[in-house]
């Protein structure tokens, strides 16, 4: 009788000890972006994220993809190039939907991650840049399969010196960037148990940090993506009949109004939730309406 009780207690015992390893897991994260796999901002997160214990793993563009969207590579059979790196960081030959696509699929298709953080990128993702954009582009990919994710930038001052110079500001306080997804990915582990989702199901969080120091960061700000924003592109017909595309200038002039990106221009750390669902069903009285 005594053994039986005491195997009951050492299965009991057991079972707990392996619970209790399992609500311990690191959270396994998943690095993507746009700007290819050589990008400081995804390297650097990757390396900080790590030192802290969390499983993370990198697949990005082999090449820079910026403004590329959601595009993917469809074709069955095609060889991808593929390069390691560094310890759990990959080069992939695609788009950065591809990249993601072969992170859960290829690398981590037998233990996939809980959360998929894609940037920090280099240069802004509001307003219409967020529609363009691969590294929102793949983390809106991410959640449309049920997986949650970040998308993670940092803006530019839009002035002729900081254009003429790529951006210095931009890159002076990447590292803060860095540090501020850092930062909220420690708060989402603090709540997180292995077993449930890291973000609410079917959605996403994109962040846009300004380029500023933190003295100058009023704080942050939950909005959503401007709903009709400013084209980023024009075309100049040619004589020859060609067309060149050029940049709008109107999407230069950054006002601060209440957009994402006026926001982000009084000095705000912008919080946009997305999700990917790409549905609309509280438009369908209207549309039954027009097409009886």
């Amino acid at each position: 009788m005594k053994s039986k009780v005491l195997s009951a207690a050492l299965v009991a015992l057991f079972s707990y000890g392996m619970q209790v390893q399992a609500e311990q897991r690191p959270m396994r994260i998943l690095v993507v972006n746009d700007d290819g796999c050589q990008s400081f901002g995804s390297i650097s997160l990757q390396q900080k994220l790590a030192a802290k214990g969390y499983d993370v793993w990198m697949v990005a563009p082999a090449t820079n993809q910026s403004g590329i969207g959601t595009a993917i590579t469809f074709k069955l059979g095609k060889v991808f190039d593929v390069k390691k790196v560094a310890d759990k960081r990959y080069c992939f030959s695609g788009t950065p939907s591809d990249a993601l696509d072969f992170g859960l699929r290829g690398v981590l298709k037998n233990t996939p991650p809980d959360l998929v953080i894609s940037g920090v990128n280099d240069g802004p993702n509001t307003g219409m840049a967020q529609f363009n954009s691969g590294t929102v582009g793949a983390a809106a990919r991410a959640v449309r399969y049920g997986i949650p994710a970040i998308a993670a930038s940092i803006g530019y001052l839009f002035t002729q010196e900081e254009m003429k110079n790529k951006w210095p500001s931009t890159h002076k306080y990447w590292p803060d960037s860095v540090d501020h997804v850092v930062n909220v990915v420690d708060k989402l582990n603090s709540k997180w148990r292995s077993n449930q989702p890291v973000l609410p199901t079917g959605s996403g969080l994109s962040i846009n940090y300004p380029p500023l120091p933190a003295a100058r960061i009023k704080g942050i700000h939950y909005i959503e993506n401007e709903q009709f924003p400013t084209p980023q592109i024009d075309y100049q017909l040619l004589p020859d009949g060609n067309a060149k595309q050029i940049l709008n200038p109107n999407s230069m002039v950054i006002s601060q109004k209440n957009t994402d990106s006026g926001w982000l221009e009084k000095g705000y750390i912008t919080y946009t939730l997305f999700d990917a669902s790409w549905n609309a069903p509280q438009l369908q009285q209207a549309y039954e309406a027009l097409l009886k």
